[in-house]
């Protein structure tokens, strides 16, 4: 969740640091800091709030260095101050880590009787102290490190600055993402690799257990048990051209202007792979999808897919969750993973559970290096390219236009369909580019809607059938980015309890695509109308022909019934998007969000 970066070449590398937070701040954060070396010690300055008080901090000081290590922290142990914030300096060491160290308040006890001082209140203040006390013992810097990594408990990814060794640069791997690029001028270290520094043309991810030693001009990789481990750099395009917003106020805004052609993209790059994929489909009795956030909203919908389509049935799981109910798989299953940036701590866990059972996994990502992508049987990618906002707009279109295609390839596979319709629906999913750009077309008429809604306490989001799960996405981006309360709830269960939050002009957002369940659900827009709601229709031009009067709708292309979720995704994120607008939000960062959850 927060962010690391790291660099030592043969120039000043306080530039190259302060560029890889910039581009990291997507993640989001609380506080920023840096560390470095230099003739007079280690030299940590931090800043709580955004990154440009750092910046306006390290103007007034003609810092110079070769190495250094650098931090956007989200608070886990301590609020955002400068005390709590990153990097965690003694004398000796300094350390930036994301993760969580469980054993913190042992390991804090231990060090205070040995008479450290704490001056915060985070569990990583731990790691620089107990390296400090293995260095009073009389161990090298390598081993020092070495041995504190046996004593931590929990996940972390680490950078690691010695005193005493200005030319090196250390980092360490358990659990969270840590990066390692190189160029002519030196190698660098990140989160991940919008944390690299520019000119960066080989990449190296480091693997579960690993440790790095870093110089302006080598590496050297260790195992748990400091032997030495031997492995290449990648070849790797920057994809820093991708970071600017264009003529977009938000990366929110532009990202989701791009769904065409992340849509046709990923369509035709899976169409490409999906024969060479290694799974009998006729031999599944049963497929697992397990996902966090939007991901599991995307999987909640390729359920209908599956099941529907290819006549496979489907459980969906909450990553977090997962483990912990000891799920029963069956031998002859399949667990699909599904992680926009492939690092998910949750979803890490659960595919490592899986495996250790047996199970064979496919994992769906939009980062094609990630541990995720790396750890499971094989991977798909979405094409969606660098996703800034925190909030999922492209990476979960992307997302179901992958998870759409399997489900059809896995009809074609079992013969649960003839091969015309199958045919036909592969040519509704390649149609979906040109109804995207008609929906995008309708951006002043959910800006309205989004304005009229600003003013509101709470707002509701109903569907049926794969509408259901929209309408539960639908919810959560509203509330990510405007903070306006939301809730999404299948239509039929509104009379189950929901119901009772309606009153006077609380808005109501029927999601009511021409299908099989059009009736159902507008009888259930009847039911909110009944106490004074106010509908607000997503519909096609047969759903919105015969509406009562007072019922407000936009008419959005008409689609094939399948594929509805995908269209009506751009509406309800262009709608959360106007309203955030309108209220003044920070659309792109809201508040205590994260874009990529690495810790439980």
């Amino acid at each position: 969740m927060c962010g690391i970066v790291g660099s030592i070449n043969h120039n000043n590398i306080v530039p190259d640091l302060l560029a890889g937070l910039s581009n990291i701040e997507y993640r989001g954060y609380d506080s920023a800091g840096i560390a470095v070396i230099d003739n007079d010690g280690l030299t940590t300055i931090k800043r709580p709030g955004k990154l440009e008080q750092l910046k306006q901090e390290l103007a007034n000081q003609a810092l110079r260095s070769h190495t250094g290590i650098g931090h956007t922290r989200w608070a886990t142990h301590g609020c955002p101050n400068e005390a709590n914030a990153h990097p965690h300096s003694n004398d000796d060491v300094s350390v930036v880590h994301n993760g969580i160290i469980e054993n913190y308040l042992q390991l804090r006890q231990w060090l205070t009787a040995e008479g450290f001082r704490f001056q915060s209140d985070t569990d990583t203040e731990v790691i620089p102290h107990l390296i400090s006390l293995f260095l009073e013992q009389g161990q090298a810097p390598q081993q020092a490190l070495n041995t504190a990594l046996q004593h931590l408990e929990g996940a972390f990814a680490i950078g690691v600055l010695f005193r005493k060794e200005q030319d090196h640069l250390y980092a360490a791997r358990r659990g969270s993402p840590l990066v390692l690029g190189q160029s002519d001028q030196g190698l660098c270290l990140g989160s991940d690799t919008m944390a690299l520094a520019p000119g960066i043309d080989r990449i190296l991810y480091l693997d579960e257990g690993e440790q790095a030693c870093m110089t302006r001009d080598s590496f050297q990789l260790l195992d748990l048990n400091g032997r030495a481990i031997k492995r290449d750099m990648q070849a790797y395009t920057s994809q820093q051209d991708d970071q600017s917003k264009q003529n977009h106020k938000f990366y929110m805004h532009k990202e989701i202007h791009q769904q065409s052609d992340t849509v046709r993209n990923t369509f035709k790059h899976t169409q490409h792979l999906l024969p060479e994929l290694p799974v009998d489909f006729t031999r599944l009795d049963r497929i697992n999808i397990i996902a966090c956030g939007t991901s599991h909203y995307a999987a909640m919908v390729a359920k209908y897919w599956f099941e529907q389509i290819a006549r496979i049935p489907v459980d969906i799981d909450v990553a977090s969750e997962f483990r912990y109910r000891s799920p029963l798989l069956s031998r002859n299953g399949l667990s699909i993973f599904i992680s926009q940036s492939g690092e998910t701590a949750d979803t890490l866990a659960a595919l490592r559970y899986t495996k250790a059972l047996g199970q064979k996994t496919l994992s769906i990502v939009n980062v094609a290096q990630s541990t995720i992508a790396r750890e499971s049987d094989f991977s798909l990618q979405t094409q969606a390219g660098p996703e800034i906002g925190v909030a999922s707009t492209k990476a979960f279109t992307a997302q179901l236009a992958i998870l759409a295609s399997l489900a059809i390839h896995a009809a074609d596979r079992c013969k649960a369909i003839q091969i015309q319709e199958s045919n036909r629906l592969l040519m509704e999913i390649a149609a979906l580019p040109s109804l995207i750009d008609m929906t995008l077309e309708l951006e002043p008429h959910f800006q309205l809607i989004g304005e009229s809604i600003k003013d509101s306490h709470n707002a509701f989001f109903i569907g049926r059938g794969s509408n259901f799960p929209l309408a539960l996405e639908g919810a959560l981006k509203l509330k990510e980015i405007s903070y306006l309360h939301a809730e999404g709830f299948g239509a039929g269960e509104l009379k189950h309890g929901p119901i009772a939050l309606i009153e006077s002009g609380v808005p109501v957002f029927v999601i009511a695509p021409n299908d099989g369940l059009l009736e159902k659900t507008l009888s259930n827009m009847e039911e909110v109308m009944a106490r004074g709601g106010r509908c607000i229709v997503l519909g096609d031009h047969h759903s919105c022909g015969n509406l009562p009067l007072e019922v407000e709708s936009i008419t959005l292309p008409a689609c094939d019934k399948v594929f509805a979720p995908i269209i009506y995704a751009i509406a309800l994120q262009l709608i959360a998007y106007h309203a955030a607008l309108a209220i003044g939000t920070d659309v792109d960062q809201p508040r205590n969000l994260a874009k990529s959850v690495t810790v439980e």
